[in-house]
């Protein structure tokens, strides 16, 4: 039989049990704590380009030094007439064109020309497009394209 001296009152944990129910509570607090560190590093590193299309024609747009800008407009190729980069200031932002991609499976079909864009610096700039026929000159130009680049650091 067990004294009553001996036996701990009800309600109240032994010291040793008391030491360990803390210890788990940090080591659990610790654990979150690393969990929502890892969750908002994530979602920085996922971040998703800006992708301009034909609508965001005439529009300045707010961005940030080091983001990724894609730019996608409409042409058929077979037609002879191209999107071609008119103007675009090499000191604040990297144009480079991407493979096209065909939104048609019919053969000629139309499809997207595509760009990237990587901004180099603070500053603001506008990027021109034009969509013509490089063998005949600037009055083959159909139609044209301005976007304005707010880049702040």
């Amino acid at each position: 039989m067990i004294s009553r001296q001996s036996r701990p009152e009800r309600g109240r944990l032994s010291p040793r049990w008391r030491t360990t129910c803390w210890l788990a509570a940090a080591v659990l607090a610790a654990l979150m704590l690393v969990g929502v560190f890892v969750t908002v590093s994530s979602q920085k590193e996922a971040k998703v380009p800006l992708i301009l299309t034909a609508a965001d024609n005439g529009r300045a747009v707010d961005v940030h030094l080091g983001d990724d800008v894609a730019l996608r407009l409409p042409e058929n190729a077979t037609t002879g007439y191209r999107w071609a980069v008119d103007y675009a200031d090499a000191n604040l932002v990297d144009v480079s064109e991407e493979q096209p991609v065909s939104t048609s499976e019919n053969m000629g079909g139309g499809g997207e020309a595509q760009w990237s864009i990587k901004t180099r610096a603070a500053g603001a700039t506008s990027i021109k497009l034009k969509r013509w026929r490089p063998w005949e000159g600037e009055s083959s130009v159909v139609e044209r394209y301005e976007i304005t680049l707010r880049i702040s650091p």
